[in-house]
């Protein structure tokens, strides 16, 4: 049966926990400054072109070197005049991190950050629809792993169960699915540090880093709410009907389970976690008819980005034995897992 019409739903996104879309970029003291608890996304060109010294940063570069520069902007720039857009930051480590590193104009310290996609136009952050599209992708394949013969060998190797479930690139059906680009406000984000949370409690955490992420109700103690829409065309694959219905029910299905699984198999094992993570437990176990929970962006870790019964990750070798998954956790502060967000299509 060929598609349907495209229908166009509204869709409610309420924002359960912080979420981080990667663009591939990091930013660092020559292209921002933090003034308190704020970190100021700065125009360092215009600064530079509008000196009354031209040969300043030439000047400081040959005297003492690049670090020496990252405390000239620091110190000099007038976030006033020459911002091109502010984040609060959550991370007092990202704070100290970067006055020491301003202090002591140390090189090696890059004082990394990773920034959210911003629209051109305006400089403002936002939510791709293209990775929501990409949470829903993989809770469809997983609803047809036994129906379109999904293995174990395939997992391994995503354009083989991608064949297998959707067809190839000119039949893939996805392409009846998109949703629009979510615009944020600019208080909608903030700057926080990534850490790792273990099984193991003698495991010496990886370094994360610090990552712009849209704010969630868990970190606000209020309600986060965003607006899309989702243009679907019904279609058929592997004998049943793919339709708003189906795709809520799949969504379900999948990251649910997923949900209470981590909060039992990681957050339950520190007691601040568990605290910081009670509105998410509390608001996914009430979920509506008309809701379906995702989880999307970066930090979504193994379990929700393959499928159930096939899952082969490829974890790291250790003396010729592949790694265990599914061991650690990377939470926002230690607190606060990335990527839970429910779709609400109740205001159809």
């Amino acid at each position: 049966m060929t598609p349907g019409r495209a229908e166009i739903h509204s869709v409610k996104l309420h924002f359960l926990s912080p979420v981080h879309i990667g663009t591939g970029e990091e930013m660092d003291p020559f292209s921002y400054v933090i003034r308190d608890h704020d970190l100021y996304l700065v125009d360092t060109g215009r600064w530079v072109a509008e000196s009354p010294d031209t040969n300043l940063l030439e000047k400081t570069i040959a005297s003492i070197g690049f670090a020496a520069v990252r405390t000239l902007i620091a110190n000099q720039v007038d976030v006033k005049r020459y911002a091109l857009g502010r984040i609060a930051v959550r991370s007092e480590r990202l704070i100290q991190s970067y006055k020491k590193a301003i202090a002591q104009q140390d090189s090696r310290n890059q004082v990394l950050v990773n920034p959210m996609p911003r629209a051109a136009a305006d400089g403002m952050a936002y939510i791709p629809g293209s990775s929501l599209k990409g949470a829903v992708r993989t809770a469809l394949a997983n609803a047809f792993v036994p129906s379109a013969g999904v293995r174990s060998e395939d997992a391994r190797s995503r354009p083989d169960y991608n064949q297998k479930i959707f067809g190839g690139i000119q039949r893939d059906p996805m392409r009846h699915l998109k949703f629009r680009d979510i615009p944020l406000p600019s208080d909608a984000t903030a700057v926080f540090e990534a850490r790792e949370f273990a099984l193991r409690p003698d495991k010496r955490p990886t370094p994360k880093g610090f990552f712009e992420a849209a704010l969630g109700e868990i970190v606000t103690g209020k309600p986060v709410c965003y607006e899309t829409t989702l243009a679907l065309a019904p279609f058929d694959l592997h004998g049943k009907r793919v339709d708003l219905s189906f795709l809520i029910s799949s969504l379900n299905s999948f990251y649910r389970p997923k949900f209470f699984e981590e909060e039992k198999k990681f957050y339950e094992r520190d007691n601040q976690v568990l605290g910081a993570t009670a509105g998410l437990e509390k608001r996914i176990s009430a979920m509506k008819p008309r809701e379906a929970l995702v989880r999307v962006g970066h930090f979504s870790h193994v379990e929700c980005v393959t499928l159930d019964d096939v899952r082969q990750p490829a974890t790291r070798f250790v003396k010729g034995k592949r790694m265990p998954y599914g061991t650690t956790r990377t939470l926002a502060e230690g607190l606060y897992p990335f990527g839970w967000v429910i779709l609400d299509f109740a205001g159809r």
